[in-house]
């Protein structure tokens, strides 16, 4: 059974939390990339910095592309949305997690599957520097994450536990020991 670190958790709620601050009532791959390099220290950000990406670079960019004249207020946060984008980032961040034989989903399954969403400000920054979703995937394989071949029927038994992490994007508060409410 595929898991979410509290790391990935962590991610999920700064993403909220960007999107609230950028003035958008939707989150967006974007704003998942913004709460990833809120995050900061995490094996995304490494890997990302290995590729020669300046961070702090990429935030302003992907910023100046969503900043609106005003905050969203925490009372509207319950009216927010996800975009399809978003939703597809964090399921197939759950796929890549499974493609590597891990049981838990990291920062580093999010980033690559971020790399993948043509038509995001962070995928247009990162390919005006020559950087690719192979690129970074090559570097994580370096790392020791290589893909494996997922057992037959693993990926969609597994996508139910990736579809309740959407819910979490939308929840102000989280359970100590991580879990995602239902």
């Amino acid at each position: 059974m595929i898991s979410l670190s509290e790391e990935f958790l962590t991610i999920l709620r700064y993403a909220r939390d960007e999107a609230m601050r950028t003035g958008c009532m939707v989150i967006s791959a974007d704003h998942l990339m913004l709460g990833l390099l809120r995050h900061s220290g995490n094996e995304a950000c490494s890997i990302l910095e290995e590729a020669g990406v300046d961070t702090g670079e990429l935030k302003k960019f992907v910023d100046a592309c969503l900043f609106r004249e005003s905050s969203v207020p925490y009372s509207a946060a319950e009216d927010m949305a996800v975009s399809r984008s978003a939703l597809n980032a964090i399921s197939l961040a759950g796929v890549e997690a499974i493609k590597r034989g891990k049981s838990e989903v990291s920062s580093s399954h999010l980033l690559l599957s971020l790399s993948g969403m043509e038509g995001s400000a962070s995928v247009s920054f990162l390919q005006s520097r020559g950087i690719s979703r192979q690129t970074l995937a090559s570097l994580l394989e370096k790392r020791g994450e290589v893909l494996q071949q997922a057992p037959s029927g693993k990926v969609d038994g597994e996508m139910e536990t990736m579809q309740s992490a959407i819910g979490a994007l939308l929840v102000l508060t989280y359970p100590s020991e991580g879990s995602i409410p239902s």
